[in-house]
């Protein structure tokens, strides 16, 4: 049997290519993504743990709006045990372009601490900065030059010289938007911070410090921990999870070796099939059903070890593409160099080859199934059993049910983790169903697709379509490994195309204008010119509002009363607007519940040395509207001469970005330092992230659409062997050379097509299901475009991958054919 398990190897080598590149590209994938996830391990423990390891014990706070005690940090310092305490202020800061406006991006502002790790000069002093690594890229600016930068409280520009440059890889917002490190003095100016978002500590004893710090603090919303715990904190929230991320991609790897396993199926049903007499004969010699069972696997191990070895080695070139890629994403970490262990390849080669074996085990089984005497008769391919076909059917039948009763509970269930989960389970069993009716299925689909074909295409169209009903298991096993592929990439096309689509609501909620222009700096910095919005407003299309407002003093403190001028109006929960008129004030909920009053009860405020009673007109809420609000009218009698705090624009439908970006660059062009922030801008950022997210998974699931079409092409390929000598009658019946071409194309163009419908259908059903879950106010959009080119595409690659095939067809000699047996 050895001897004859190396002759059938070395016979039907060619017959097996196709299968082993399946279980190569599978099992490289494989490889590449645990060689990816090993280096991004290694990475996040270089950089963020590492950080995080110079100092001893780190206080922070929970709520930004409760940083912590500026006096903590003395308290802290003369602490027993404490060699050194760094107090860290952090905020945005606004950064002035080279044309003086404020650029788009906003790094994070912080004072320098311990745990600062420069990449390149020092410190800064008093009126310098060092920069993050990437925000000095992004400005182009080198140690030496010069940042401008808006003083926090005055709104005016500071000059700071560039002392040295900063790897801040892993530390959360430092990380995805870029920082600026200051002296304390120069980032509370900045930031606008008094309080310490965090606290860094070197000691001696962690253990001590801890509680000692603790106490030091007092009450409120901090956390106090040792410097492995804050190194594991880095780690979490650096927004890359390895273990998460690698679980992720050995998903996809998976669903590949998945697709490599429908085409090492039908490679061997299809050779157990042709060898039908082969085996038989081996039997009538004397060899056992266990020996021709253990033969067929072995062949599957052979081939599978092999081209998993290729695969494992070949992984590592996949890693090394997919690390830029991965990069390119906008992770807190990013990886420099391949970490390549020894498990990450055994795996990969243990993977391939188990999944090779496991996809022959049927067709091994199937080789025994025959009896060896009516075997050397028969040359069709043997059946698994009559009874097959009632257990197809239950199967099909229990597993779509449970599938849909999956999916439903996961849609009754709202938002959440374990709702997405059940939506995929429902998916998984649904298409598991499909599967186990995929010949019933393949019935239809190609009768349905065939009859137009056959009509437009005469004897070639009906003879392909009869071919691919000919064998409907082996049809519905080939389609079934590209529906696989269709279906991941049509529900991740549906899901990010309703999340872009619930875009445009969700920033329409945030931002209720076009354009909003704020003046720099805190209440105390410089107003916008009303000019501004007199320009704007002489723009075509153009509706503006202006907020403006003004200091007073009410029962609860200080605070500000504003003015709505334009477009926007309040909702009114309860009260008038009338009553603005007659003197009134109206108030979100929140200041009236502050004040301890309702529409229709009397507020007083102090403006300068005199004190103001008004009426409560309205309570009120909507997006952009200040908390206290009254006419426009009323606002310049009590403070007169006072400019615009917030203008918001919003143009005329059809009006594009540029125009209206230069509409407004132009109306504040006197006041550049205005801070302008635009839906357009929003928009661009939210879509090209999803955008890198759905181009990211659709790299990642073209390897098993690549593999699924090599399987059309085995399959065409070894269904050519199978049929030389029925196409050689045809010949010889004068049957032209390129309708054959065309029958065998256009059985392969039925088969992606099927593929394709198939995987739409279910990827579109579950996609829609999976978005409602994820947001079930989301805006569900069918991008069908896309999908449809979806399924054209599939078509039309299979049509390709039968090329080879097809050209191979028509190569062999009528006679030779014809005498084959």
């Amino acid at each position: 049997m050895k001897r004859l398990l190396l002759a059938n190897l070395r016979g039907n080598y060619r017959r097996m290519l196709l299968a082993a590149l399946a279980t190569l590209l599978g099992s490289a994938f494989v490889a590449g993504t645990l060689v990816l996830g090993d280096t991004l391990q290694a990475t996040v423990d270089s950089q963020v743990v590492g950080n995080a390891a110079k100092v001893s014990a780190v206080a922070t706070t929970e709520n930004q709006l409760r940083p912590l005690p500026p006096e903590s940090l003395g308290r802290i310092a003369g602490l027993p045990g404490v060699r050194q305490a760094d107090g860290m202020v952090s905020g945005d800061v606004t950064v002035l372009g080279a044309d003086g406006r404020p650029r788009r991006d906003a790094p994070v502002g912080f004072s320098t601490t311990l745990r600062t790790t420069l990449s390149g000069g020092r410190l800064p002093a008093a009126g310098e900065t060092v920069l993050a690594d990437q925000t000095a890229t992004a400005l182009g600016v080198q140690i030496g030059g010069t940042v401008s930068v808006l003083d926090f409280a005055g709104g005016q520009p500071r000059q700071f010289r560039v002392s040295g440059t900063a790897n801040v890889r892993g530390q959360g917002d430092f990380s995805l938007h870029g920082a600026m490190g200051f002296t304390e003095a120069d980032a509370r100016a900045v930031t606008g911070k008094t309080g310490y978002a965090e606290i860094d500590v070197a000691g001696a004893d962690p253990a001590a410090l801890v509680p000692a710090m603790r106490t030091a603090i007092g009450n409120g919303p901090y956390r106090v921990v040792d410097g492995q715990d804050f190194a594991r904190d880095q780690a979490a929230g650096s927004g890359v999870d390895p273990v998460v991320l690698r679980a992720g991609l050995v998903l996809f790897a998976i669903v590949a070796l998945f697709v490599a396993g429908f085409v090492i199926y039908n490679t061997f049903i299809i050779l157990v099939a042709q060898r039908t007499r082969e085996l038989a004969l081996t039997r009538c010699l004397g060899a056992s059903r266990g020996q021709v069972f253990r033969a067929v696997l072995a062949e599957s191990a052979i081939v599978g070890a092999v081209a998993s070895l290729l695969g494992s080695a070949l992984g590592v070139g996949v890693a090394w593409l997919l690390m830029p890629i991965v990069n390119s994403l906008g992770g807190a970490v990013a990886m420099d160099s391949l970490s390549v262990g020894p498990g990450a390849l055994l795996l990969s080669f243990a993977a391939g080859t188990l999944a090779t074996v496991g996809a022959a085990l049927v067709p091994a089984r199937v080789a025994t199934a025959t009896k060896p005497v009516s075997a050397l008769t028969a040359g069709q391919e043997p059946s698994a059993g009559g009874k097959l076909g009632w257990v197809r059917r239950v199967l099909a039948a229990g597993l779509g049910v449970a599938g849909l009763l999956a999916a439903l509970a996961g849609l009754s269930g709202g938002n959440g983790q374990s709702g997405l989960v059940l939506v995929g389970l429902g998916g998984i069993l649904f298409f598991l169903g499909t599967v186990a009716a995929g010949p019933a299925l393949v019935r239809i689909l190609v009768r349905a697709a065939g009859f137009p074909l056959r009509r437009a295409l005469g004897v070639p169209g009906r003879l392909a379509a009869g071919n691919a009903l000919r064998k409907p298991r082996r049809s519905a096993t080939t389609a079934l490994a590209l529906v696989i592929g269709i279906t991941l990439t049509a529900g991740i096309t549906v899901i990010t195309s309703s999340l872009e689509s619930s875009v445009d609501v969700g920033i329409g909620q945030a931002l209720p204008a076009d354009f909003l222009i704020q003046r720099p700096g805190a209440n105390n910095g410089p107003v916008i010119p009303r000019a501004v919005a007199g320009q704007l407003q002489a723009a075509p299309g153009a509706v503006v509002t202006e907020v403006r407002e003004a200091p007073a003093v009410a029962k609860d403190g200080e605070t500000m009363v504003s003015t709505l001028a334009g477009a926007i109006r309040p909702k009114v929960l309860s009260g008038s607007l009338d009553g603005l008129r007659d003197g009134g004030v109206a108030l979100r909920p929140e200041r009236a519940q502050d004040l301890g009053v309702r529409a229709g009860d009397t507020v007083g405020f102090r403006i300068g040395d005199r004190t103001v009673a008004m009426p409560v007109a309205a309570v009120v809420t909507g997006p952009a509207v200040p908390r206290t609000i009254v006419s426009p009218d009323r606002f310049d009698a009590l403070f007169p001469g006072t400019g615009d705090a917030l203008v918001l624009v919003d143009f005329a439908a059809g009006t594009s970005p540029a125009d209206a970006r230069a509409v407004v660059d132009a109306a504040t062009a006197a006041f550049p330092t205005a801070r302008v922030t635009s839906t357009y801008d929003a928009h661009d950022q939210l879509a090209q992230t999803l955008g890198q997210v759905t181009s990211f998974v659709t790299a990642l699931l073209a390897l098993a659409i690549v593999i699924s079409l090599l399987g059309i092409s085995n399959t065409m390929t070894l269904s050519v062997l199978e049929r030389t000598r029925e196409t050689a009658v045809l010949r010889a019946l004068g049957f032209p050379i390129a309708k054959i071409r065309g029958m065998l194309t256009t059985e392969a163009l039925l088969l992606g097509l099927i593929g394709g419908v198939l995987g739409v259908v279910l990827g579109t059903a579950f996609g829609l299901a999976a978005a409602h879950v994820i947001n079930t106010r989301i805006t569900l959009t069918v991008p069908w475009g896309v999908l449809i080119a979806l399924v054209a595409g599939a078509g039309a690659a299979a049509a390709l991958a039968s090329l080879l095939p097809t050209r191979n067809a028509t190569r062999i000699s009528v006679v030779a054919a014809l005498a084959d047996e």
